[in-house]
């Protein structure tokens, strides 16, 4: 689901390609003993004040957001447990607990574990399934799982450790930071807010309207940066930084990655 991308040197790709492959592998492990599943579903119904903000932190799974089809932010949370025996698999369904704080002015949804096991993972996680109304302010952030948003608008800001962010058909102003994982984001509209994407072991792939009016910045430390069919005003263009604007520039457009490679395409 997540990408490398083409221009990361092959020094690069080998040590990603294998932390990949040994995080996989651990998680494996981790759960191979544990046939016991325990799932349970939480569910809740929220309806914010203009400005309002929605914030959600998990851990350990995936948080998917989509755009509702009214006013109201729709909250899905299944938790799953594994265990060596059903009574294990309880126990350890019992130690995911989710914690709202909400009134009219914003809602504030966390993961809590109390309790985890095993080598490189845990035998409890949430996959969080959210449902956003039209221009609402939210940040998603999680710990050991990705973030994937659809057709979402407004102020949205994404955080992963270990996981990556995928957003398509984007609409506003759009912040994404992850730690080993890439960033790949489609807008259909850029906001005044424009976009600032980061990553530290990875790579971002960002692709912009074509009449989008962006003002650029990116660099990298070790890759490249690709604007391969892109019409650019360059003020400042070497393999590892860009200063650039994109029609007459505009909304500010910010890029930045330690381990990983760059590339900025028109959708």
């Amino acid at each position: 689901m997540y990408m490398t991308l083409r221009r990361t040197g092959p020094a690069l790709v080998l040590p990603l390609f294998l932390l990949s492959a040994f995080t996989a592998t651990g998680c494996d492990i981790v759960t191979a003993d544990r046939k016991h599943q325990e799932t349970a579903e939480w569910r809740k119904t929220y309806e914010l004040q203009p400005g309002g903000r929605l914030e959600i932190t998990n851990t350990n799974g995936l948080i998917k957001v989509e755009p509702s089809a009214s006013k109201t932010i729709e909250v899905v949370a299944v938790k799953t447990a594994r265990g060596h025996s059903p009574e294990d698999a309880k126990q350890a369904l019992g130690d995911i607990e989710i914690v709202e704080t909400a009134d009219s002015a914003g809602v504030r949804i966390e993961t809590k574990i109390k309790r985890t096991q095993g080598w490189f993972g845990s035998n409890a996680q949430v996959k969080y399934t959210v449902r956003v109304p039209e221009g609402l302010n939210s940040k998603f952030s999680t710990t050991n799982g990705g973030v994937e948003l659809r057709g979402v608008s407004g102020n949205v800001e994404t955080e992963t450790t270990n996981g990556g962010i995928v957003a398509h058909d984007m609409a506003g102003t759009f912040t994404a930071s992850t730690t080993n994982g890439g960033v790949d984001v489609d807008m259909v509209r850029l906001g005044e807010g424009g976009a600032r994407l980061e990553c530290t072991n990875g790579g971002i792939s960002l692709r912009l309207p074509p009449d989008a009016k962006a003002s650029i910045s990116a660099s990298v430390t070790n890759g490249g940066i690709d604007t391969s069919g892109l019409s650019l005003e360059k003020i400042e263009s070497t393999r590892r930084k860009l200063e650039a604007k994109l029609n007459g520039g505009g909304a500010p457009v910010r890029m930045s990655c330690t381990n990983g490679g760059l590339e900025i395409r028109s959708r």
